[in-house]
């Protein structure tokens, strides 16, 4: 649909531009304090939704430096519940998304 290529877009920009952009700006220290601020500002559903969503596009980055700082920033429990947010409260969450695009 046109909405869906639209977001594409903008996430391919975002992944190409600005993510390295702020990478290369930003201390990995300030980033992990801003990443922590913002996990506890969304609160706890929200939060794990939002850990949902670091994980899925760490892992489609492919970057195995990404991946191993995800996974030695995560805590391991959090790490071992991603599946189980992901069904029960990333999808349904992700599925409003596709109402009436079809």
């Amino acid at each position: 649909t046109k909405l869906s290529k639209q977001l594409n877009v903008l996430r391919n920009l975002q992944e190409s531009l600005i993510v390295p952009s702020v990478a290369r700006i930003v201390p990995s220290g300030e980033q992990k304090s801003f990443n922590n601020r913002v996990l506890l500002k969304l609160g706890l559903l929200e939060s794990r939704v939002h850990l949902v969503g670091m994980h899925d596009a760490v892992w489609e980055s492919g970057l195995e430096e990404e991946k191993e700082m995800f996974e030695s920033d995560i805590p391991y429990v959090a790490r071992m519940m991603i599946e189980r947010w992901r069904k029960s409260l990333y999808l349904p969450k992700a599925a409003a998304l596709d109402y009436g695009l079809d």
